[in-house]
């Protein structure tokens, strides 16, 4: 009986190592399949991720490319009311150029033109609008537009602007309109 008792004993430690064995293979088959459906989703999730940062990154890009159309059209619709108060500026100029016939005027007429004067400079500064320097410097077909030759009798002076007929100006860093020019020619 004892025999019987050892082998009995003996079969169920046998049941026991082949059910664990088949349990492990189960288990082992189980974190395999586990491990690739954790890979399969990462994958997903990496191409997902990478999906919402390509569509983040054109939004961005696409809301920045509107607001430099939006700043684009405001500083051109701005450039068209500049360049007709630039006519009222040359207007300043010519009358301000006569000094003699200026002084002439009341004096509280020439402070009220003065003080609209310095309006019209402030809606320039604002809008960042500069004269553009024209006298003396080396002539520039981007910033001046030659209507006519000075001679001059030094190498020096030849290409050089002469004499300014018409202000230009620039309006944030680009020519709205050039100055109208006369440039030494040496003969």
């Amino acid at each position: 009986m004892e025999k019987e008792k050892n082998k009995k004993e003996e079969n169920e430690v046998i049941n026991e190592v082949i059910t664990e064995e088949e349990n492990i293979e189960t288990t082992e088959a189980l974190v395999k399949k586990i491990n690739e459906k954790l890979k399969k989703c990462e994958a997903e999730r990496r191409e997902y991720l990478s999906g919402w940062q390509r569509a983040k990154a054109d939004f961005i890009n696409a809301r920045r490319e509107e607001e430099e159309r939006r700043e684009g059209f405001i500083k051109f619709s701005e450039r068209e009311l500049i360049l007709r108060f630039l006519d009222l500026a040359d207007s300043f100029d010519r009358l301000f150029a006569d000094k003699k016939a200026w002084e002439t005027i009341d004096k509280n007429w020439r402070q009220g033109v003065e003080n609209l004067h310095s309006q019209f400079a402030d809606i320039f500064k604002k809008r960042k609008v500069e004269v553009v320097d024209a006298v003396g410097k080396i002539f520039d077909p981007q910033e001046h537009e030659s209507i006519g030759e000075i001679k001059v009798d030094k190498k020096e002076k030849e290409g050089i602007v002469m004499e300014e007929l018409r202000r230009g100006y620039k309006m944030h860093g680009a020519v709205i309109r050039p100055s109208l020019v006369k440039i030494g020619k040496l003969s």
